[in-house]
């Protein structure tokens, strides 16, 4: 019988500390500091949230340049200025995981498996999520990131988990959200999420280029905005004047210094609320009704 998503939300933080305590976190964190040079960091789904934020981590640690990319972009993109591929993927057998290791670079895979040929960057997974929606096996290489790579204590996951979350917001269909960098991996979370669901339509507008014409939208379509609020004066600008413009303004506050730190706790509290605007849907994130199309490309494994 498959555990719908409130059951899954009950035991996210019991699966986030169980696979910090059990992961080899001194192998990882010797393998991450290893990685030097141009690198890619690709995954699909869930797994572009980790990789997102993966490509941020390496850069601020490792100081090196580091990229988010598709795995259908490395086939059509120039890879010679680049000498590292990361795929992120929870199973670590899917597709693109295959397509992004076509190639002539260093090989390496953050997987909670294990896989032939390449450099293994494994977490420990020993309460299987099953979900349509990816929360425990998206939020898990997040914190280990965060806590073992970034010399974060543990104590700030702890921290972020136990924190409270309550959402108050009109139910439309179409959710604007303002991000940029800083935020990138919770809107990311937000973008799949209500896509993959089918529970809104999800709009992600740059912070300037929204100055630049993109409010227009809610000027002709009823909406809410998700507003990830960084606290800088173009936030508090938005802050103090959108309120009027949208159904509901879903105001998501920064809370730590730490930009990644930030993003972490966001994208944390962004799962939440699309728990909340799924239940205002009535619909469950683990159980989706997805389309019959769904089965007819999931596995396609062609030339792309």
């Amino acid at each position: 019988m498959k555990i719908g998503m409130n059951e899954n939300f009950m035991k996210l933080q019991e699966r986030v500390l169980d696979s910090l305590e059990r992961t080899d976190w001194i192998k990882t964190k010797s393998i991450l500091s290893s990685i030097k040079g141009p690198t890619l960091v690709s995954g699909v789904g869930g797994s572009a949230v980790v990789s997102l934020f993966l490509s941020k981590v390496l850069s601020i640690k490792n100081s090196i340049i580091c990229e988010n990319v598709a795995a259908r972009d490395l086939i059509y993109r120039n890879l010679v200025c680049f000498k590292n591929i990361i795929s992120c993927s929870y199973s670590g057998n899917n597709y693109g995981v295959v397509t992004s290791f076509d190639n002539n670079l260093n090989k390496y895979l953050l997987s909670k498996n294990l896989q032939n040929g390449v450099t293994n960057i494994r977490y420990s997974v020993t309460n299987t999520e099953e979900s349509f929606i990816s929360l425990s096996s998206t939020l898990i290489p997040l914190s280990i990131l965060l806590a073992y790579y970034l010399d974060n204590d543990i104590h700030i996951i702890e921290d972020i988990l136990n924190h409270t979350h309550d959402f108050y917001f009109d139910d439309l269909d179409i959710y604007e959200v303002l991000s940029g960098y800083d935020t990138s991996t919770a809107s990311k979370f937000i973008e799949s999420t209500l896509s993959e669901a089918g529970i809104g339509i999800p709009i992600i507008h740059d912070k300037y280029d929204y100055c630049h014409g993109r409010s227009t939208l809610s000027h002709h379509y009823n909406s809410n905005l998700i507003l990830l609020n960084s606290d800088s004066e173009l936030d508090q600008l938005y802050d103090s004047i959108v309120d009027k413009y949208y159904g509901s303004v879903i105001k998501l506050n920064r809370k730590y210094d730490d930009d990644i730190v930030n993003d972490y706790y966001f994208t944390y509290l962004s799962m939440y609320l699309c728990q909340s605007i799924a239940n205002k849907k009535k619909k469950d994130l683990s159980i989706v009704d997805y389309s019959p199309l769904v089965k007819k490309i999931y596995y396609f494994k062609g030339k792309m």
